[in-house]
């Protein structure tokens, strides 16, 4: 199987006219391909945010306190979710500790399969407004909705922006990425009712060479014009900070001219 390196120089030199790749060939070989086992330390952020919201409320869960265990930097984090996610499997459902779960910002990778976080027990729901724009546009805006979709009211926090995943054929070929503000959202939502987030998407392809970076390149070819899809998961943090519930949503059909 050719490595990321090969398929990169061949998204440069191969057979398509520059600036364009063939994305069928690249997602048949991607089908093949296995989410890697993701690392702790691409979870800090949501931790941050955690620790933002409900201090005290940590020091027990993640202290290593009574019924508690330290979370040490580079430690696997929750390596057979990450695994299930993978596999296509849902990995959502309800809540789960900090310790249990695989961040919403490391659920999809490049060039997996497009992880179904399914359904969640409160209700809660994610959103994407449909777009259009051209395939040559970079940093397109998009209008990500969180929504209560069950009976009771619910109160906790989210990090400051939802992740965003651009797919072609269920492939992931762009998702949200590098550093984010720690600034913590409220969470404050009655029954139908609904809060908003802002958020971009990049029309490229990366790769799982990309994923093990800090940032992507800035030179990631172009996804190039054709039917697409956007996704958003985000992660809910109970108001006691003890559990995280994992949302997202249905996938909305683009097409880049």
């Amino acid at each position: 199987m050719p490595s990321d390196s090969e398929l990169r120089d061949r998204f440069r030199e191969g057979t398509q006219p520059r600036g364009e790749i063939d994305l069928d060939a690249v997602l048949r070989r991607a089908r093949a391909r296995r989410r890697p086992k993701v690392l702790l330390a691409g979870a800090g952020s949501v931790l941050a945010i955690a620790a933002i919201a409900v201090p005290a409320a940590l020091s027990t869960s993640f202290g290593g306190g009574a019924g508690g265990s330290a979370i040490v930097a580079g430690d696997a984090y929750a390596p057979e979710s990450a695994t299930g996610a993978a596999d296509g499997a849902a990995v959502g459902g309800a809540g789960q500790t900090m310790l249990e779960k695989t961040p919403a910002e490391l659920l999809n990778r490049c060039m997996a399969p497009v992880a179904d976080p399914g359904p969640t027990a409160s209700g809660l729901l994610i959103t994407v407004a449909p777009v259009s724009a051209a395939a040559s546009e970079r940093g397109i805006p998009l209008t990500v909705t969180l929504t209560n979709a069950g009976s009771e009211r619910i109160t906790g926090t989210t990090g400051s922006r939802p992740s965003v995943t651009f797919a072609r054929d269920g492939i992931v070929l762009w998702h949200t990425n590098g550093p984010q503000d720690m600034m913590a959202r409220i969470v404050d939502l009655a029954p139908g009712q609904s809060m908003s987030y802002p958020a971009e998407f990049e029309p490229v392809v990366c790769t799982t060479e990309d994923d093990a970076a800090e940032l992507f390149r800035d030179d990631l070819p172009p996804a190039g014009p054709g039917a697409y899809t956007l996704s958003a998961v985000i992660d809910v943090i109970s108001e006691d900070g003890t559990t995280v519930e994992l949302v997202g949503g249905p996938a909305v059909d683009i097409v880049l001219g």
